[in-house]
């Protein structure tokens, strides 16, 4: 785990409870100008509320970080499905890292109040505590290079 991320993370998960996750009150063009191209599909767009509501930046900015690494979840798990359906596989066919990471962010970080240790493993589907701390400092790690990449592209 990693300190400072467990932060910034803790602050994303209360800034969008507050804003209300789902919600979407801004511009289409403000959304696609905030995410640096298309905005998540289950994320809450652009929000910028009068009276100091709505996600500050840094939120904004792990929001945008877990909408690419979302995205790439999606991509990685069309081609495990195919696979799935091409091995002769029945059933849901599993999900990758990416979408797990995901998926335990928004488990760990938007509930209120943050569930037991093993309720967010058995809503993520990780079988032991080791895998899940693992999981975890897996997040963060990507969330702290996602946030570093975003910033030097800003300023560049």
């Amino acid at each position: 785990m990693i300190k400072k991320i467990e932060e910034v993370l803790q602050h994303w998960g209360e800034k969008c409870r507050r804003a209300g996750v789902g919600g979407g009150l801004g511009s289409t063009l403000g959304a696609v100008m905030q995410w640096q191209g298309t905005p998540p599909r289950t994320g809450y767009g652009s929000k910028t509320l009068l009276g100091g509501g709505g996600v500050d930046l840094a939120a904004s900015e792990v929001d945008a970080v877990l909408a690419e690494l979302g995205r790439q979840g999606e991509r990685q798990d069309q081609r495990l499905a195919q696979a799935w359906a091409a091995a002769g596989r029945s059933g849901r066919p599993p999900f990758c890292l990416d979408t797990q990471l995901v998926l335990l962010a928004k488990v760990r970080y938007l509930t209120d109040p943050m569930p037991l240790v093993e309720q967010q493993m058995r809503r993520v589907k990780i079988d032991g505590r080791r895998t899940y701390d693992l999981r975890v400092h897996q997040l963060h790690e990507r969330i702290r290079d996602g946030l570093k990449a975003r910033a030097e592209a800003r300023a560049a």
